[in-house]
């Protein structure tokens, strides 16, 4: 029984780790459920999966995942119809401008869309899946797009996530201020890149603020 959240934390991520390949296959069900159906936040498995499985791997897991979960929503809100979900979608400011964008947009043009729409922070991951489903956008620029797009900020997350592993649970003698440094880098990157994302996508008349 573990006394202390560090403890349970440290005990979860060892019981993962023992696993080997099922403790993949249990941590990405998690994750794709959680970002299909998001009765919680999986942003929290995004920096445990640097924790459980390290940087290059905890990177790859929540790519695949992320790109699975998003294709599984796009394709559930494709298959209901538009029919049924466009009156509601038309109170959007932001699902017109993107139904406007990809309706004109080719194939690589959607792709580069897709591409800096997951840079920027203005669509919510889960809900736009759904609406990306009712746009135009073919599914494979889509998949892409969206495998492209979260690279950078996954790679952040995760990372952070396992410095803050190293320090807290492995019990490593890492500086606090590495760590702090670590978060502000990483909050500052991911910034950087949404704005000059929606700076791109100003440029390619699409605005969604």
């Amino acid at each position: 029984e573990s006394n202390s959240p560090v403890e349970a934390v440290s005990m979860v991520v060892d019981y993962l780790r023992g696993l080997g390949g099922a403790g993949y296959a249990i941590f990405a069900c998690c994750m794709i459920f959680l970002q299909v159906v998001p009765i919680a936040a999986a942003f929290v498995l995004t920096v445990s999966a640097g924790a459980i499985f390290g940087t290059f791997k905890g990177t790859c897991v929540v790519l695949t995942c992320s790109t699975v979960s998003a294709s599984i929503s796009f394709l559930i809100s494709r298959a209901l119809g538009r029919s049924l979900v466009l009156e509601a979608a038309r109170e959007s400011p932001q699902y017109m401008a993107l139904d406007a964008a990809f309706a004109r947009a080719s194939f690589g043009t959607a792709f580069t869309l897709i591409t800096l729409l997951r840079l920027s922070p203005v669509l919510p991951f889960s809900w736009a899946n759904y609406v990306f489903g009712l746009s135009g956008v073919p599914w494979l620029a889509f998949s892409l797009g969206t495998l492209l797009g979260c690279l950078p900020a996954v790679t952040a997350y995760v990372s952070t996530g396992q410095l803050g592993a190293e320090m807290v649970v492995n019990g490593s003698e890492t500086n606090p201020l590495l760590l702090a440094v670590g978060i502000l880098a990483t909050v500052g990157a991911i910034t950087v890149a949404g704005q000059i994302a929606q700076k791109a996508l100003r440029d390619m008349d699409v605005n969604l603020e």
